[in-house]
C-alpha cells in the first residue's frame, strides 16, 4: 500500500508542474465500501477542453462471497480476522462544453476496486433457540480463499465551479451510471470436506451521485 501511495505521488507532482492541475477529495464515500477518495485532474494541453482524472481509494472491508453460505454439503462463513480489504482505482475521462476544467461537462468513468478474503468451512449452521438467531457451528478447519474484482464502467454528466480567491477551490457535482461487472475468484481450498464455491461473474448496474471539493494547484496556460 505504501509503494502504491508514493507512485501516485510521483504522477502528481510530475502532472502538476505541465499544465492545468487539480486534486480533489470525495468524503462521501461509505456506500460504495471506501474510506475516500482521492482524484487528481489534468487537463490535456491543446485539446477541445479534454481533461483525464485518476482517483485512489482504500476499501473499508473485503468483499465478501455474495453468495449464499452453503455450498456443496458444508457452510462458510468470512473470517474477519483475515483478509485484506483493498484499493480502488478509479480513471476518468472528462469534456467541458465552454471552458477548460469548470462548468457543465460530460465523459466516461470507471472504478477498479480489489479485494480478497479468506472463508471458513462449518459442517452446521444452527438456530439459538433463546433468541432465534443463527450461527455456525463445528468448524472444519477448512478455509477457502477468495479474491474480488469489481468493475464499473459508465458515462456521467457534471458541473465544476472555481470558489474563492484566484478561483483555487474547487467544488465538484456529478451524476451517471454503467454496468457494474463482480468477478470471484476462488482457491480450490485448504483441508476442506467438500468441494467449496466456484468461479463466478455476475453483472449488474452501477449508479453514481455524489460530490468533490479540491484546489486547483496549477493554472497552467489552459485555464482561461
Amino acid at each position: 500500500m505504501k509503494k502504491s501511495l508514493l507512485l501516485f505521488s510521483v504522477v502528481l507532482f510530475t502532472l502538476s508542474a505541465s499544465a492545468q492541475f487539480a486534486i480533489k477529495y470525495t468524503p462521501l464515500v461509505f456506500l460504495r465500501n471506501m474510506k475516500y477518495t482521492v482524484h487528481a485532474e489534468y487537463m490535456i494541453p491543446n485539446s477541445p477542453r479534454i481533461s483525464v482524472a485518476l482517483g485512489f481509494s482504500q476499501n473499508l472491508v473485503p468483499k465478501s462471497s455474495g453468495l449464499e453460505n452453503y455450498a456443496g454439503g458444508t457452510y462458510f462463513q468470512r473470517n474477519l480476522n483475515s483478509g485484506n480489504a483493498g484499493f480502488s482505482i478509479d480513471p476518468e475521462v472528462r469534456m467541458y462544453t465552454r471552458k477548460n476544467m469548470e462548468g457543465f461537462y460530460f465523459g466516461l468513468y470507471s472504478s477498479q476496486r480489489f479485494s480478497s478474503s479468506s472463508l471458513d468451512e462449518y459442517t452446521d449452521y444452527l438456530m439459538d433457540p433463546v433468541d432465534s438467531t443463527y450461527y455456525y457451528a463445528n468448524p472444519t478447519g477448512g478455509v477457502q480463499d477468495l479474491n474480488t474484482r469489481v468493475s464499473i464502467y459508465g458515462a456521467q454528466i457534471g458541473y465544476q465551479k472555481f470558489q474563492g480567491k484566484d478561483d483555487r477551490f474547487i467544488i465538484d457535482v456529478y451524476a451517471g451510471g454503467g454496468t457494474k461487472i463482480t468477478s470471484r475468484k476462488y482457491s480450490d481450498g485448504n483441508s476442506m470436506l467438500v468441494g467449496g464455491f466456484t468461479n463466478s461473474v455476475k453483472s449488474g448496474i452501477a449508479l453514481r451521485l455524489n460530490f468533490s471539493i479540491g484546489f486547483l494547484l496549477s493554472k497552467g496556460d489552459e485555464s482561461k
